[in-house]
């Protein structure tokens, strides 16, 4: 399982370092895209084909799921993970999330995602602890 709130830089070369507790989880090649937030999302090959398995399973005439492929796909990429540990995430990728230099790298279970430093905090600031605890008992509350 893939846990943890990591700080980091991207380097000169728009290159990031996974840390070790994630990249031991995640393997030598992964697949990032733009996430529906402003951030980037990292799958591992399986929870990619997966994705992509269960948005195969929604009718292609479905606007909503063209929408949804088009948004994923087109903003994915296949990166393998070097000796050091680090990708280069493609500067079209950076761009869509605005990444800039510091980023976090959460790990949420069966993904990450890397947010912009001063994105995510601006968007931790204005959530309200109310709407977290609405949100969890609309999804049937703690178990």
């Amino acid at each position: 399982m893939l846990l943890g709130t990591f700080e980091h830089n991207l380097d000169d070369k728009l290159r990031l370092t996974i840390p070790s507790k994630l990249r031991n989880k995640l393997g030598d090649l992964i697949f990032v895209s733009k996430g529906i937030e402003n951030c980037l999302e990292v799958r591992t090959p399986e929870n990619f084909k997966k994705l992509l398995s269960d948005l195969g399973q929604k009718s292609s005439f479905n606007s909503s799921t063209r929408k949804i492929e088009r948004l994923i796909l087109s903003n994915s990429d296949e990166i393998s993970i070097d000796n050091a540990g680090r990708i280069k995430i493609p500067t079209n990728l950076l761009d869509k999330v605005n990444i800039s230099k510091q980023v976090y790298i959460l790990g949420l279970g069966d993904r990450v995602e890397i947010w912009d430093k001063f994105v995510y905090e601006k968007m931790i600031e204005e959530t309200d602890e109310l709407e977290i605890y609405e949100a969890a008992e609309q999804l049937g509350g703690a178990k």
